[in-house]
């Protein structure tokens, strides 16, 4: 990953304010571009023309060059639970309220770009349909490419499962470092099983060919897609609101959270890579060569990004990071690196060892193009997913807690609890933490006189990760109902605890199979993480989200 002061775009002047993306075009013979609105203090509003490959360094709110990657929001900031996708309006800028328009200067240029309005109790949110689509796809130059020129996945790679786990193998065009992003493991979760977020994808391309006008010698379109549904997830954002009669319509102009995706029916996911074995047989060769080689190459400094030319066509790929988001699943996925299979892994390699592999040489600008033979510069593409914590694993399980009191207040059930140790079965030192006993809390909720719901959390820890830094455990919440509320959840907590190294499942993973076989009902709920709100908002979130849960069983 390239640590770096600043990162800007070739052409766009330093201290650039990135305002709304426009039309794309293209010329006969050449690629998509996508008119984008900038601010400057000197030239004021102008507009440039991008590569659509830029499309995952665009996000609207942006100054280039780049100075940080915190993920530090401008301007408004808020969450919103969506409501139900059926309600949202599809209409034009030209119909967005006085005081949220922007660029007025070349706002007739972008007044047919469409944008969603969608209403809820309290307010009017306005939605780029850019910017929705750049949050659920365009987190990466190959990934655009794939949805732009192919409208499939198929350049992307294929996936399959069997029972209760699957397999994602990328294709060689997609870069080995991709899969030590957790998060990008998760965006190709999300893509690859969900037929309607595959179909959502390949909207994009049908689009372009439905509805591309010919203007000038030139085709023009204006950005449209089918998204898939979003009912109830909630949106992290930062925006603008409207000014005196309008105070109540928001702007919503970066997308920087999505949570409550829906999960696919699988516990353990694996990511091997057609480069794996090549690569790590060559490093581990260069490794027994000189142990010393890598150590004394410079890193790559990329300060620059090159909007216009191709860059060299080779494996070699570096990954930039221009800022943060995340999409977020109700239920944390185990993902894995590699399948069991794969003897070229060593169990104990660490996963920053593929990031040693590419040749270190010092550069200044990068391209975000596709590679040609005929290039010249380095290959590089983004990695902005890689949201932070809300909630140190250990303050969960009083999270907990503080929910069910919540739940008990707002919704008037009975709620009974009680706290006890997890047993220790076959899961090594698993059932420790801190060198005591780790806990659970079960909880059993009578939803009326016929209905009982139970719930099982359990305690979770950070874990110190080779590099020294800190990692927290991840596993949802676990509704239920059952026949008993005495025996089957500590038969559960039994198979929680035990490891079957032969089917691939670890302990501290919910046994899937073995829980739909014994409850009548099964419901997983993620913690509250990856969000930017305060600790009570998270809680209230969790507790509407839990009561759903609970409604529905």
């Amino acid at each position: 990953m390239s640590e770096i002061d600043e990162i800007g775009i070739r052409g766009v002047p330093k201290g650039s304010k990135l305002m709304v993306l426009g039309d794309w075009y293209r010329k006969a013979g050449q690629e998509w571009r996508v008119v984008s609105y900038f601010q400057n203090q000197e030239k004021g509003y102008f507009r440039k023309s991008l590569p659509i490959d830029c499309l995952p360094a665009l996000t609207p709110g942006k100054i280039f060059p780049m100075t940080s990657v915190e993920n530090k929001a401008q301007g408004w900031t808020e969450t919103i639970k969506l409501p139900e996708q059926n309600s949202w309006q599809r209409v034009c800028f030209r119909n967005l309220p006085n005081s949220l328009r922007r660029a007025q200067g070349f706002s007739s240029q972008f007044d047919d770009c469409f944008i969603y309005k969608i209403n809820t109790s309290e307010k009017v949110y306005w939605l780029p349909v850019s910017e929705l689509a750049r949050m659920l796809f365009f987190h990466s130059a190959e990934v655009a490419r794939a949805a732009v020129n192919q409208g499939n996945t198929w350049q992307l790679g294929k996936a399959w499962k069997e029972d209760w786990t699957g397999e994602v193998k990328l294709s060689s065009n997609i870069p080995v470092r991709y899969l030590n992003s957790l998060q990008f493991r998760k965006f190709f979760i999300w893509l690859f099983f969900f037929p309607e977020v595959e179909k959502s994808f390949g909207s994009i391309f049908q689009n372009i060919n439905r509805y591309t006008k010919l203007s000038n010698n030139s085709e023009r379109w204006t950005f449209d897609f089918n998204p898939p549904d979003l009912s109830h997830c909630e949106f992290s954002f930062a925006g603008f609101t409207g000014r005196e009669f309008e105070n109540n319509h928001v702007y919503i102009r970066e997308i920087r959270y999505v949570s409550g995706l829906k999960p696919p029916d699988i516990d353990t996911i694996n990511f091997p890579h057609p480069d794996d074995k090549l690569l790590l047989e060559d490093k581990l060769k260069e490794r027994n060569e000189s142990k010393s080689a890598l150590k004394i190459k410079p890193l790559v400094n990329i300060s620059e990004l090159d909007p216009d030319n191709r860059p060299k066509a080779s494996i070699k790929r570096y990954m930039i990071k221009l800022s943060r988001s995340g999409l977020n699943f109700e239920v944390e996925i185990d993902t894995r690196r590699s399948p069991r299979h794969v003897n070229v892994l060593p169990h104990n390699i660490d996963s920053d060892l593929l990031d040693e592999i590419e040749e270190q040489t010092s550069e200044e600008l990068g391209s975000l193009l596709e590679g040609s033979d005929q290039g010249k510069g380095v290959r590089v593409d983004v990695d902005n997913l890689d949201p932070p914590d809300l909630i140190d694993a250990p303050e969960k399980i009083v999270f907990f807690q503080e929910m069910l009191d919540k739940l008990k207040d707002k919704h008037g059930w009975k709620i009974e609890s009680k706290i006890g140790d997890v047993p220790q079965m076959r899961c090594r030192t698993q059932h420790l933490v801190d060198n005591r006993p780790r806990r659970y809390c079960h909880a059993v909720i009578e939803k009326d006189q016929k209905t009982f719901i139970q719930i099982l959390e359990i305690e979770l820890t950070n874990k110190t990760k080779k590099d020294g830094t800190e990692e927290s455990e991840s596993l949802s919440t676990l509704f239920f109902r059952a026949g008993d509320t005495k025996s089957t959840y500590l038969d559960i907590l039994d198979e929680l605890m035990t490891s079957y190294k032969d089917e691939g499942l670890a302990a501290m993973s919910w046994k899937r199979n073995y829980i739909s076989e014994y409850t009548s009902i099964q419901e997983y709920l993620a913690h509250p993480d990856n969000k930017i709100i305060s600790e009570n908002d998270a809680l209230n979130s969790w507790v509407e989200r839990a009561a759903q849960k609970i409604i529905g069983m």
